[in-house]
């Protein structure tokens, strides 16, 4: 719904165990947006999964607001330096400005 009215987008939801080298390679994502964290994995879970499979795209995290967001992306810089990364922190629900 977020989304709704924006052209020239292609989205495609996948769930974890979805995620193969067939897959990304079918679909050539330049951007994946994930949950910070979840109950199945978190972020750095993720990015070891896609280095793995050789994606080489951006990863993009969504939260709601954080302490220290910096610390985060330092930690997921440690690990995957080359990765292109950042954290989207979004406020709950009726605070979002449209």
């Amino acid at each position: 719904m977020a989304l709704h009215g924006i052209e020239g987008l292609n989205l495609t939801v996948v769930q974890w165990d979805s995620i193969t080298t067939d897959l990304l390679g079918s679909i050539a994502p330049e951007i994946i947006l994930a949950p910070l964290l979840s109950a199945r994995f978190d972020i750095l879970d993720l990015a070891r999964l896609l280095k793995s499979l050789g994606y080489r795209g951006a990863l993009r995290a969504y939260s709601a607001p954080l302490p220290n967001a910096k610390v985060i992306r330092s930690e997921v810089k440690v690990e995957f330096p080359d990765l292109d990364f950042t954290i989207f922190e979004v406020p709950p629900g009726p605070e979002r400005e449209h």
